[in-house]
């Protein structure tokens, strides 16, 4: 057993020997290579690494011009002097004024009417069937001066198939005609008492071509004789358009207080023509 751990600990320490030798040499192979510097290129070094300090700068001397009073032959000016202008510097205000004399004319335009403006927002609400709660919701905006109107429109539901009777000779043969649906079994029907189907017998109206087939099949097999016409429920529904501003207080007193309990969609101010 002691042996086996000796071997064990040996290969072990084989092993790691190994293994750091195989990540150094990927190591150094994966390395970049450093980049070599052709001949005559001159190499960048520290001042500290130079064998001499360099001497002072000299200022550049413009062809034309004289140097700067004060200064000697060299163009450094001499202690003691007015202090003068440096020529680079020169240079670079007047290239500055140059660029400026190019750059085009920005101006900034001034800011729309529609960005100061207050936001208007406009809202519709309906349909109402019945006038009497459109009169109280154009009476709760018109207590808060908001323009408000209503619109009145005709609203026409899907066709629809009316299945009926011809209308009998007097309002007996009308009863007895009733009395003989009942005695065959003929549920849902009603008598017209007024208007030019007087007397005559409704059987239902059918919003399917299905649905009217089967009821005729029905109506046939008793022995009779329907009549099938198409039918429009017209009626009148009304709307009431708002438009106030986005800053008027009412506009939250209308999204919590009793407009609420209406259906409303927000539409665009042009669609309801309201001053």
């Amino acid at each position: 057993m002691r042996w086996l751990v000796v071997v064990l600990l040996a290969a072990n320490i084989f092993y790691f020997g190994w293994e750091l030798d195989r990540q150094t040499r990927i190591n150094l192979r994966n390395s970049p290579e450093p980049l070599a510097i052709p001949d005559g290129i001159e190499k960048l070094a520290l001042v500290r690494e130079l064998p001499e300090p360099p001497g002072r700068r000299q200022q550049a001397k413009m062809s034309g011009e004289s140097a700067p009073a004060g200064a000697g032959e060299t163009g450094v000016a001499v202690p003691g002097s007015p202090e003068q202008t440096p020529v680079d510097v020169m240079i670079e205000e007047e290239f500055a004024r140059n660029l400026l004399t190019q750059l085009p004319d920005i101006s900034v335009p001034g800011i729309p009417d529609e960005v100061t403006a207050p936001r208007t927002l406009c809202f519709t609400y309906g349909p109402f069937p019945d006038g009497r709660q459109k009169d109280e919701l154009l009476a709760w905006f018109e207590q808060r001066r908001v323009a408000v109107r209503q619109r009145l429109e005709s609203d026409q539901d899907h066709a629809l198939f009316w299945v009926y009777l011809s209308p009998g000779d007097s309002r007996d043969s009308a009863m007895a005609a009733l009395e003989d649906l009942k005695r065959k079994g003929v549920t849902d029907y009603r008598l017209i008492e007024r208007g030019d189907m007087q007397n005559a017998i409704s059987l239902g109206l059918f919003s399917t071509q299905a649905s009217v087939n089967r009821r005729l099949n029905e109506l046939k097999d008793k022995g009779y004789q329907p009549i099938v016409v198409p039918h429009r429920d017209t009626r009148v529904v009304y709307w009431v358009d708002v438009k106030l501003s986005a800053t008027d207080d009412v506009l939250d007193a209308m999204i919590r207080d009793y407009p609420a309990r209406f259906n409303s969609v927000p539409v665009r101010c042009e669609q309801i023509a309201l001053r």
